[in-house]
């Protein structure tokens, strides 16, 4: 498996694992049909293999990796009910922060949310994490812990769909046009026009995966016996 970068100490180690482990998946490192265990993800990230099992059995919960008894976990396979049903369930996880955030959201509370969008601070090179950043911070203003977590849940099985392929830099630009167009929807309190714009956003995204996943190369799998 590819290098991944150490954890450092300064918040929770599970936590840290789990975001570290989504990355790994969301990039490609770990191919489909490898096995892999707690011990390997800890000697990466240079812990024990307490919070990196805790992590992947977060993973597990969110229906993200499975357990292979006695040999370790590998990511869960999709097939098109599960990415029918992934579609149907974030259209509606997003509507409610849109409608929420249309009721709620202050001018200060918009201003943040452009400035993720547009990137500040960070390379355009990783839209993935500036979208998930985006998307996460919209359901924190809006107050709602569980959606926020449903959607984790839910992004990380997008994940899934075209772990490792590149989305095009056309479609990068274009993201960020969506999030702007979303945001100006929330600003004027529009809340039908924020949920049809989040609705179109998500498709698009979806498609996209889709689009990438067909497209790509078969990667070589490999076994690893968990020690």
């Amino acid at each position: 498996m590819p290098p991944v970068k150490p954890l450092v100490r300064s918040e929770s180690l599970a936590q840290q694992a789990y975001v570290a482990i989504r990355r790994a998946i969301r990039e490609g490192r770990i191919a489909r049909g490898e096995l892999f265990s707690e011990t390997t993800f800890g000697k990466l990230l240079g812990v024990s293999r307490t919070p990196v099992r805790e992590a992947l059995l977060d993973l597990f919960r969110d229906g993200i990796v499975e357990i292979v008894p006695k040999r370790g976990f590998r990511l869960a396979e999709l097939d098109d009910a599960a990415i029918t049903e992934i579609r149907l369930l974030r259209t509606a996880l997003e509507q409610l922060v849109v409608e929420r955030l249309c009721a709620a959201a202050t001018p200060d509370d918009i201003n943040e949310l452009r400035a993720i969008a547009n990137g500040k601070g960070r390379s355009r090179d990783d839209m993935f994490g500036l979208d998930e950043t985006l998307h996460m911070r919209m359901a924190e203003l809006a107050e709602l812990p569980q959606v926020r977590r449903a959607l984790l849940g839910v992004r990380g099985k997008m994940y899934l769909i075209a772990s490792g392929t590149k989305i095009t830099k056309l479609r990068n630009e274009t993201v960020m046009k969506e999030h702007n167009e979303i945001l100006d929807l929330i600003a004027k309190r529009n809340t039908a026009g924020a949920k049809a714009a989040m609705t179109q956003h998500i498709r698009k995204s979806i498609d996209a995966f889709l689009a990438a996943r067909d497209q790509r190369p078969v990667p070589q799998q490999y076994a690893e016996q968990p020690s």
